[in-house]
């Protein structure tokens, strides 16, 4: 990865905000632009900003750019010293190149003065998006987007009397939201292709792409 001499403080990142040094002018004009890919956790951090110029009286703008675009046009912007972004939110993956090259700042005394915790955060999230060398407590980041994936379930499926007592009678014990794997592929296997209100329906849907790994 090429990145030109310009040092990056990075305040975010599986994704990594990273400010940079030309925000301080900015900043004393109360105006700072953040830069990240045009899709919908970009329109929550509109949103989310909200409450920081409140709070700050630091208004927010914004440049997000189609994620085709999105690596080659940040990688140009710092390459070119470009003063387009005050903030960039950044991939994880650049964070080793851009500590061990300098072009990020070690953010360890700044969290200290500013008693920001990164016990704070989800470890995996610190240990994968902020650190580097990894293992070590040395930050580059905080974690801004931790690709985390929840699991929601139908609470009326699971509430209906005919099901659960069908469960119970083949599993022997109630029907609940699973506490294990294990738990996780009897419901899926207990409600795949069955039909429920006139619908046939999975025991599970995983959030993916078309052709992801």
């Amino acid at each position: 990865m090429s990145f030109n001499k310009r040092k990056l403080a990075v305040a975010a990142s599986a994704f990594a905000t990273a400010a940079l040094m030309s925000s301080g002018a900015q900043a004393q004009q109360k105006q700072l632009t953040l830069c990240w890919a045009a899709w919908d956790p970009a329109n929550a951090l509109v949103e989310l900003s909200k409450d920081f110029t409140a709070k700050t009286g630091i208004a927010m703008k914004y440049e997000f750019v189609p994620w085709p675009n999105f690596a080659q046009r940040m990688l140009n912007e710092l390459n070119s010293k470009g003063k387009l972004c005050d903030l960039l939110i950044g991939d994880s993956q650049w964070i080793g190149s851009a500590a061990t090259e300098g072009h990020y700042v070690k953010l360890n005394e700044f969290f200290d003065k500013n008693g920001i915790k990164m016990s704070d955060f989800a470890p995996a999230t610190v240990e994968g998006y902020s650190t580097w060398p990894k293992g070590t407590k040395n930050y580059w980041a905080l974690p801004a987007m931790g690709d985390a994936v929840a699991f929601t379930y139908r609470k009326d499926w699971f509430a209906r009397p005919d099901l659960r007592a069908e469960f119970k009678q083949k599993n022997g014990r109630e029907l609940a939201p699973p506490k294990t794997w294990d738990e996780f592929k009897q419901i899926g296997q207990f409600f795949q292709n069955r039909t429920i209100d006139g619908k046939k329906v999975y025991g599970a849907a995983l959030y993916t792409e078309r052709g992801s790994e």
